[in-house]
């Protein structure tokens, strides 16, 4: 009876060491895919800048318009190129466009003049609250401290309490920080609500704040040797997904250089 037992129980613990094992293997593998999905998710971002740099314009990426779809490896690369020129510029809104965009949003009345007054507040470097805003001294309690001065990422706007995650993950892909103050805004490659927010004209020369590219590009950017995409700031999202419906993901604003030797600079990684 002894024996018996005892080998009942060296088989239990091998038995538990082999599964062990087989989790291991399983762990180990899964490690792998991840890392493979990632890799090719970078490597949809070369391909991204590779396709911009075109010398040939029939052969030219273009920002906008729907996704491409490339095969890598075993990955499935979804690739979306996005011009943040043609995004609602937060940091170059006036009074009147910060009301336009959130009014697209849904806020009226009272909740819409809070949250507009808390965005200016935010943005602006002084410490003087608006009528219904908020400094310094409201966000303590809260264990924030506002920007005051330009916006640096678009997830900013979720720490406003006016504003909040939700309304700010709507609002995400309509807008950008990468707007230069008195940059270029690119009407044409522009989604029609940026469009109706910055309709908002303070003189017939043009968006408040902001000039305007009635076909995306300016003319003296057309006259250059590549199309005017170098320089400006362009967002490059890639999902890689592996045969099993696992996913990575890549979401980085680049510019192109126009220099063989280093064509592109990684302005942020989200």
């Amino acid at each position: 009876m002894v024996a018996v037992a005892s080998l009942a129980v060296l088989a239990l613990l091998a038995l538990t060491m082999i599964e062990a094992t087989r989790g291991s293997t399983r762990s180990a593998r899964a490690e792998l895919d991840r890392a493979r999905l990632t890799a090719a998710a970078d490597a949809g971002v070369a391909l991204a800048v590779q396709g911009l740099a075109q010398p040939s314009a029939a052969r030219r990426w273009r920002p906008g318009g729907p996704p491409r779809t490339v095969t890598f490896g075993e990955a499935t690369l979804e690739i979306r190129i996005e011009e943040e020129l043609a995004k609602v510029p937060l940091n170059s809104l006036n009074d009147r466009q910060v009301e336009a965009l959130l009014a697209e949003f849904g806020l009226k009345g009272a909740e819409l003049e809070e949250a507009r007054d808390a965005f200016l507040d935010w943005r602006d470097g002084d410490d003087e609250a608006r009528l219904r805003g908020a400094e310094e001294a409201d966000y303590a309690a809260l264990g924030i401290r506002p920007r005051n001065g330009a916006l640096r990422t678009n997830q900013e706007l979720a720490a406003i309490p006016a504003i909040g995650p939700e309304l700010a993950l709507r609002m995400d892909p309509y807008v950008s920080v990468f707007t230069p103050v008195g940059g270029r805004f690119a009407q044409g490659n522009a989604t029609p609500l940026a469009r109706r927010v910055m309709a908002d004209r303070v003189s017939e020369d043009g968006f408040a704040g902001v000039a305007v590219a009635e076909g995306g590009l300016g003319v003296a950017e057309l006259g250059r040797v590549d199309d005017g995409v170098s320089g400006r700031p362009l967002r490059v999202i890639v999902t890689a997904r592996g045969s099993d419906g696992s996913a990575a993901r890549r979401n980085v604003v680049i510019e192109l250089t126009g220099n063989p030797q280093r064509p592109y600079v990684v302005r942020a990684r989200e």
